[in-house]
């Protein structure tokens, strides 16, 4: 279904719940006991928990090359690792994490804040970060920020303190001192959700620029010139990323934007939508709106209803993001999208590289993005 419409592909390239041990993916299942029934030992022994002793036998290798498998090492030959892996399932033995954390230095275990678990979007991300991440057998825990710097300071310092093993954050600012200080400087591996302050951290980003550029393009082709731009707060690299590509759309074209269409200052719906009808109301209103953000488009289509007035035919719409809204909404809505998935295993891979070496370069990885024009894009209105 994503794929309908005309493609403008870019030349270039956030329920409250303050638990940080909740469980993402495949992990939110319903646990074994930490040991199980061992076939290898008598009646009476029955219930006791098998040990790795009791796999070396059943197994008929040494001790140490049944810790070497649990503990994945690598200079185990295949055949005898299969051996190993088959007697421990046998014997349904679950090696101590505390006691392999205590051994290796590592909890197996990440950790992502996001800003809100409210927007659908971000479950793609969560939801690829945690596949990458349990190949390699790591965990992962989820945290809301709420968009609350201090909160994620907090959070930060917590999980450092529980030996968390890596963390990707999509931090609320990029100019607070405190939350800079507080990542530039964290022994734990941290990577950044679409976000490039401090530089001295890995990240993954995403080309806003390209795409909006792309997409405002389009809408000024057809004829619109008054685009009321929406988006967060200018603090941080999307919001930056996308007022960039807007202009420089209509520097394109010869053209000046319409200063009093820029409106950034939150993503929540209330921002959203009392800055989408104030506009919507005025004499010389927007023709066309660009929702520069992840779950804008619900406040803005909100907006345009209760003023009066239709899509396409008296505004035209682009989402700075794809979702069910955008494809089930009549009519579909022109978005400007990317892969959500791929960032997510490129988050979690960028942790386990750095898991291995605190001591690597940098690494930093800019995703495309694409304008999917659908049916909320027509000539501007006369």
């Amino acid at each position: 279904m994503l794929a309908q419409g005309k493609r403008f592909a870019s030349s270039e390239h956030p329920g409250r719940n303050d638990n940080l041990n909740r469980p993402a993916g495949r992990e939110h299942r319903a646990l074994k006991g930490a040991h199980g029934p061992s076939s290898a030992r008598g009646p009476g022994d029955a219930h006791a928990p098998s040990t790795m002793k009791d796999v070396a036998e059943e197994a008929g290798v040494g001790v140490g090359t049944v810790s070497r498998v649990v503990n994945g090492g690598t200079n185990v030959s295949l055949k005898t690792r299969e051996r190993v892996e088959a007697a421990i399932r046998r014997l349904n033995f679950n090696p101590d994490p505390i006691a392999q954390s205590m051994r290796s230095g590592q909890t197996k275990m990440f950790a992502c804040i996001v800003r809100d678990f409210s927007v659908p979007i971000l479950s793609m991300f969560v939801n690829a970060m945690q596949d990458t991440a349990d190949v390699s057998g790591f965990g992962l825990q989820v945290a809301s920020s709420y968009h609350d710097t201090d909160r994620e300071i907090v959070m930060l310092e917590r999980l450092a303190r529980r030996r968390i093993d890596g963390i990707v954050i999509a931090s609320s600012s990029e100019t607070d001192e405190g939350l800079l200080e507080t990542i530039s400087s964290s022994e734990v591996p941290i990577v950044l959700l679409d976000r490039d302050k401090p530089d001295n951290v890995d990240a993954v980003l995403i080309d806003h620029r390209a795409g909006v550029r792309t997409a405002v393009q389009r809408l000024l082709d057809l004829g619109h010139r008054r685009i009321a731009m929406l988006s967060g707060q200018k603090g941080v690299r999307p919001v930056r990323e996308r007022v960039a590509g807007y202009r420089e759309a209509f520097s394109s074209r010869g053209l000046e934007p319409a200063e009093e269409l820029i409106r950034c200052g939150s993503f929540t719906p209330d921002f959203v939508y009392s800055e989408t009808a104030q506009m919507l109301r005025s004499e010389a209103r927007p023709t066309a709106i660009y929702a520069g953000g992840t779950a804008m488009l619900a406040a803005v289509l909100r907006a345009i209803r209760d003023v009066g007035l239709r899509v396409p035919q008296d505004v035209s719409v682009v989402a700075g993001a794809d979702s069910e809204l955008a494809l089930l909404h009549t009519p579909t809505i022109s978005v400007v999208r990317w892969q959500h998935d791929q960032l997510g295993a490129a988050a979690a891979r960028f942790l386990l590289s750095r898991v291995e070496n605190r001591k690597a370069p940098v690494q930093k990885m800019i995703f495309p993005t694409e304008f999917i024009q659908r049916e909320s894009c027509g000539p501007a209105p006369s």
